[in-house]
């Protein structure tokens, strides 16, 4: 089932970078949140599901905010899904993490964001990162000789 949001007030050249981060922080965790309870779901009925490194799921740019069920039949997904699939699975580990993310603006206005892992040490873990995701695309959100 596809659901949409129309989200007109934020993620363009002029609107407010905290309102902006504010709408991404809501997404990112009502993804988790889903995530969570497909986990709870999938343990009551006895049915495994893999952890994200083990799943064949690769990075690959989306449009998509997919749930593991969606990302896994998908087989790729970009820094939302896999950010929301690794913090769930974590927290099943009780390892307690959080989502955070980077911006930059792109010569065009437009902003572009990347959602990474917060680690309960003040690390950082990118599963795009460890999933496939280029060496260019790296570069934009990290700096040159990052990878």
């Amino acid at each position: 089932m596809l659901i949409t949001y129309n989200l007109p007030h934020v993620f363009h050249p002029d609107s407010d970078l905290v309102l902006d981060a504010l709408t991404l922080r809501t997404m990112i965790d009502t993804l988790v949140v889903m995530n969570r309870h497909y986990l709870v779901e999938s343990a009551y009925h006895a049915r495994a599901v893999p952890a994200l490194y083990s799943s064949g799921v690769r990075y690959d740019r989306t449009v998509w905010w997919e749930p593991i069920p969606a990302l896994y039949g998908r087989t790729y997904g970009d820094c939302k899904s896999l950010t929301g699939a690794y913090i769930a699975i974590a927290e099943q580990k009780k390892v307690i993490c959080q989502p955070v993310f980077r911006w930059l603006k792109r010569p065009n206005g437009i902003k572009d964001y990347h959602i990474l892992v917060q680690m309960p040490d003040g690390s950082f873990h990118d599963p795009s990162k460890v999933l496939g995701m280029p060496e260019a695309e790296i570069q934009e959100f990290y700096g040159p000789n990052s990878y």
